[in-house]
């Protein structure tokens, strides 16, 4: 009688160490997983955040003078801003195809080329213009499009 009950308890302690054992497999692989979706989500907020300063003016409409600002801002990255008024089109930063992204050579154009008002290039800090946002191949924005209206 004796070592039937070593046995059963046995039995049992092996059983209850299976279960134990299959109940960590499966909630760390559950974990992994929600891991990898938390990690997933977050690699979208911090690209949303990085291009947030570029997208408030992706299909919008802004003032000469916000166009302006942003020249300004974006004079230091790796972008272009293309400005297009009733005079002609402009490049600042950077050229850049309007059709595939594609960043071209630097501009020789300034700040002071948009703010001289008997400059060819000059921005009317009063006019509206209608602005987007243009990607590369690479879905990395390499662009903004002011289109005065």
């Amino acid at each position: 009688m004796e070592n039937s009950l070593k046995g059963l308890i046995l039995a049992a302690g092996t059983i209850i160490t299976c279960v134990v054992i299959t109940l960590a497999f499966f909630i760390s692989r559950e974990a992994k997983q929600t891991a990898v979706h938390g990690a997933e989500e977050i690699n979208e907020l911090n690209v949303e955040f990085a291009e947030s300063n570029k997208l408030v003016y992706d299909n919008t409409m802004v003032s000469g003078s916000e166009v302006i600002n942003a020249v300004k801002k974006f004079a230091g990255d790796h972008v272009g801003v293309m400005v297009q008024t009733n005079k002609g089109t402009c490049y600042y930063g950077y050229n850049f195809n309007q059709g595939t992204g594609e960043l071209g050579t630097a501009s020789t154009l300034s700040i002071a080329d948009a703010t001289q008002s008997d400059n060819q290039n000059y921005i009317n800090p009063y006019a509206t213009f209608k602005g987007t946002v243009v990607r590369d191949s690479n879905d990395t924005i390499t662009g903004l499009v002011f289109i005065q209206s």
